[in-house]
């Protein structure tokens, strides 16, 4: 009889030794889903007072304002830019657009109805609202051997010449369905029809 209640009581223990883990994990993960609650009360603090937080800033604040192509991450903004997205997925692409590469040459292309340059060089905006929209087009002349984005999938070509080749790519920020489809909505209508794969461009 000794020997079974001894028995019972080292397995009273070790589920008592796992339950206090068990419990010790529970109130871990709690502090830390509390800490990333201070950081959402911070930012909306900042966002009231009509700031923009330091976590947002990525050293470039300006991206997050507005008419910024990072306005749609920043919580003022966040709601009605995706609503403008939603609505720009439904337009034409017949907004005339001049895309300046670094040397200043100039390529058009097709975007939807009433999406006009912003700010700064090559930055979009809608015309109405005034909002940022979250894609950005970039060059590149070397197709790098090793990428973890997709952006390089679909280029434009834009320079052929026999030192060098130059191709439009696209930069778009989040993940919201809407700005993937206006991205290949562009893509389509504009021709970005080659690809960097293995440190070569196709």
């Amino acid at each position: 009889m000794l020997e079974y209640f001894k028995i019972w009581e080292k397995g009273l223990v070790n589920r008592m030794r796992k339950t206090k883990y068990f419990i010790m994990g529970f109130i871990f993960l709690l502090f830390l889903n509390s800490c990333g609650y201070v950081q959402y009360v911070y930012e909306q603090a900042v966002v009231a007072a009509g700031g923009i937080p330091s976590t947002y800033t990525d050293g470039n604040a300006d991206s997050y304002r507005k008419d910024g192509p990072r306005a749609v991450q920043n919580p003022k903004y966040k709601q009605k830019v995706e609503l403008l997205l939603q609505d720009i997925a439904n337009r034409e692409l017949i907004e005339k657009f001049s895309y300046f590469d670094d040397n200043e040459k100039e390529t058009i292309l097709w975007l939807p109805e009433g999406i006009v340059h912003g700010q700064g060089k090559n930055l979009l905006k809608d015309r109405k609202t005034g909002y940022g929209i979250p894609l950005t087009f970039n060059t590149i002349s070397e197709c790098p051997k090793y990428y973890s984005l997709d952006k390089y999938e679909s280029l434009k070509l834009i320079s052929n010449s026999i030192n060098k080749k130059e191709y439009i790519y696209i930069t778009f920020y989040g993940d919201d369905k809407y700005i993937k489809e206006i991205v290949q909505k562009i893509k389509e209508k504009n021709g970005f029809t080659h690809r960097c794969k293995n440190g070569k461009f196709e």
